[in-house]
């Protein structure tokens, strides 16, 4: 059978990553207007707070895919630094635009575009108590391999938490080994932005934090994004060195 029309049609990392950047460029100066958004994010930041002790003091917090802030800002009163990694230079000028008008230092909030490859000497070798992550994760192609860079950035005994969308929990495999196509809750338009259009699950996110070396797994749903959409929050623990 000849696939050469497939193989031309079928979107790479590298499609996905340069469409994301465009569309978030394109819309970072009216992001935090969308519906909901702000509401959404402050919900995703209070789970997090159940899950995660910040403290002002002493917390040290990367947020992956930041966008314009609205979860770090929520988080800021509970942390002593945050660092925002995003790959739109829109959402990071967005982000860092927010944090001066509120008269925030950028020792103590500020965000940097940049596509992170879990090296040594980036980010100034800086590791984290906390690394977030909100309603990215269905954007990236490989989660197994984003969650290896993420962990990466993590102070030993450090927590890497995730928040995004869950499968519909119908969805199942049946008798001949392989599973229904997951039903979209990605509009078609938005279709070349998100490899994941059916959510993620909690087979999902525990082979790509394990595989990452993170123990102590957990996975919490229940979280509404809107009307029947549900996000979880799943969570690891960096294993001492």
């Amino acid at each position: 059978m000849d696939t050469t029309t497939n193989a031309q049609t079928t979107p790479t990392a590298v499609d996905f990553a340069e469409a994301n950047k465009a569309h978030f460029d394109n819309i970072a100066h009216e992001y935090d207007d969308q519906p909901n958004a702000l509401e959404r994010a402050r919900r995703t930041a209070a789970r997090m707070r159940q899950s995660f002790d910040f403290n002002e003091d002493s917390t040290t917090v990367l947020e992956y895919a930041c966008g314009t802030g609205l979860v770090s800002r929520e988080l800021a009163p509970y942390s002593k630094r945050i660092v925002g990694i995003d790959i739109s230079q829109g959402m990071v000028d967005q982000f860092n635009l927010r944090v001066s008008n509120q008269g925030i230092s950028p020792e103590e909030m500020q965000a940097f575009r940049a596509e992170l490859k879990g090296e040594v000497g980036e980010l100034g070798d800086e590791k984290f108590d906390v690394i977030v992550c909100a309603s990215a994760y269905h954007h990236f192609p490989d989660i197994d391999g984003v969650t290896r860079i993420l962990t990466h950035f993590l102070k030993p005994s450090g927590t890497l938490l995730v928040v995004d969308l869950a499968k519909n929990s119908g969805e199942h495999t049946h008798e001949h080994d392989h599973a229904h196509a997951p039903h979209s809750l990605i509009p078609k338009d938005f279709h070349h932005l998100v490899p994941h259009r059916g959510g993620l699950d909690e087979s999902d996110m525990r082979k790509a934090f394990e595989g990452a070396g993170l123990g102590s797994f957990s996975f919490e749903d229940g979280l509404t994004a809107r009307h029947d959409v549900k996000l979880f929050l799943a969570k690891g623990i960096k294993r001492s060195e």
